[in-house]
């Protein structure tokens, strides 16, 4: 059974999709380890959010903005920094992973 599956090429280009996806998945939840900042997530509001400056290694464009409201409401761009507010911790789980991201920051009025 497993030789006839082995030698399948239809099986052999499945397994090799299914071990791309894995590793891709692997490699953006290493990359994600270090880009949160300590301290971040101190001081929740009264929902468990906080906010978070989003610092990225070029000028935001249209579609960054529009995926990072997904994970919070945008106050705005200084330069490469997107500052979020009321990002949830599973949110900063999430943004960690966007291989784009560089670094999540607390924001300088909270420090």
């Amino acid at each position: 059974m497993w030789s006839r599956a082995a030698s399948s090429p239809t099986l052999r280009r499945i397994a090799a999709v299914v071990l791309a996806v894995l590793l891709y998945q692997g490699w953006l939840s290493f990359q994600a380890v270090g880009k949160a900042e300590p301290g971040l997530g101190d001081t929740p509001d009264e929902r468990g959010r906080f906010p978070v400056d989003v610092v990225l290694g070029f000028a935001p464009e249209r579609y960054h903005i529009l995926r990072l409201q997904d994970h919070g409401r945008i106050a705005g761009t200084d330069g490469n920094t997107v500052h979020l507010r009321g990002v949830s911790p599973s949110g900063v789980d999430a943004l960690a992973r966007e291989y784009w991201i560089d670094a999540l920051a607390v924001p300088e009025e909270e420090r």
